[in-house]
C-alpha cells in the first residue's frame, strides 16, 4: 500500500518536469507538438490533483470522463500533426468522429460512469493512429534514424502509456492493488520518455543552429 502511494505520487509529480523544461528553455524553440505535451502534462497533474481533492464518486467519474475525451483530443492532434499521408490524417479526422459519437451517446445513454468503456475505444484507435506513424516512417523514401527525432520519443511513451494501461481502463471498477501499481509505473515511464522527447528536440534544434552558423 504505501509503496504504491510513493510510486504513484512519483508519477504523478514527474509530469511537472516537462512545463519546467518549458520554463527553463525558450518553449518556441519546440515545435507545436511539444507544445501539445505540455498541455497534457499540466492537464493530468491538474486531474491527478483534483481527484485527490474531490473524493465522491460522482464527481470522480466526471473527472474520469473528461480526461478520457481531453486526453483522446491531445493524443490524436498531436499524431494528426505528425503524421504525412494525407489518407492517415483522414483516419484520424474519421476516427475522432466516430469517438466524439461514442462518447456523447455514452454520457446521454449511460452517464459518466461508463467511462471504461471510452477509455478502451480510446486506446484502439490511437494505437491504430501510431502504427500509421511508425509505417510511414519505415515505408519512407529517406531513412533517418528515428531515435535522434523527438517524434519518435513522444510517440513512444503514447504507445507504451496506451498499450500498458488497457486492461487498466477496460477494468477500471474492479481494480487490485498491483493494478494500480503498475498503472502508476506505467505513467511514470510516459513522463520519462516525454522528457526525452523535450531534451531531443532541444539538441535537435541546437544542432541544426550550430549547423547554419558553421556555414555562413
Amino acid at each position: 500500500m504505501a509503496l504504491t502511494q510513493i510510486v504513484g505520487s512519483i508519477s504523478s509529480y514527474s509530469s511537472l518536469a516537462i512545463p519546467i523544461l518549458f520554463f527553463f528553455y525558450r518553449p518556441q524553440r519546440l515545435g507545436r507538438e511539444s507544445g501539445l505535451i505540455f498541455v497534457y502534462a499540466i492537464f493530468s497533474f491538474t486531474n491527478d490533483r483534483l481527484h485527490e481533492f474531490f473524493d465522491s464518486a460522482g464527481i470522480y467519474y466526471t473527472l474520469s470522463f473528461i480526461f478520457a475525451n481531453l486526453e483522446y483530443l491531445l493524443f490524436a492532434a498531436l499524431l494528426y500533426l505528425l503524421l504525412q499521408k494525407r489518407r492517415n490524417k483522414r483516419w484520424v479526422l474519421g476516427g475522432s468522429l466516430f469517438f466524439i459519437s461514442i462518447s456523447v451517446f455514452t454520457l446521454l445513454q449511460y452517464g459518466v460512469s461508463n467511462f471504461g468503456s471510452i477509455r478502451g475505444i480510446e486506446v484502439i484507435l490511437l494505437i491504430s493512429y501510431i502504427m500509421f506513424f511508425f509505417l510511414e516512417w519505415i515505408t519512407a523514401d529517406i531513412f533517418e534514424p528515428i531515435d535522434q527525432k523527438a517524434e519518435f520519443w513522444m510517440i513512444t511513451g503514447c504507445l507504451v502509456y496506451l498499450a500498458g494501461n488497457f486492461f487498466f481502463f477496460i477494468t477500471i471498477h474492479n481494480q487490485e492493488m498491483q493494478s494500480l501499481l503498475i498503472h502508476y509505473l506505467v505513467n511514470l515511464l510516459r513522463n520519462a520518455f516525454f522528457i526525452t522527447a523535450i531534451l531531443q528536440g532541444l539538441a535537435s534544434k541546437g544542432q541544426a543552429h550550430a549547423d547554419e552558423a558553421m556555414s555562413r
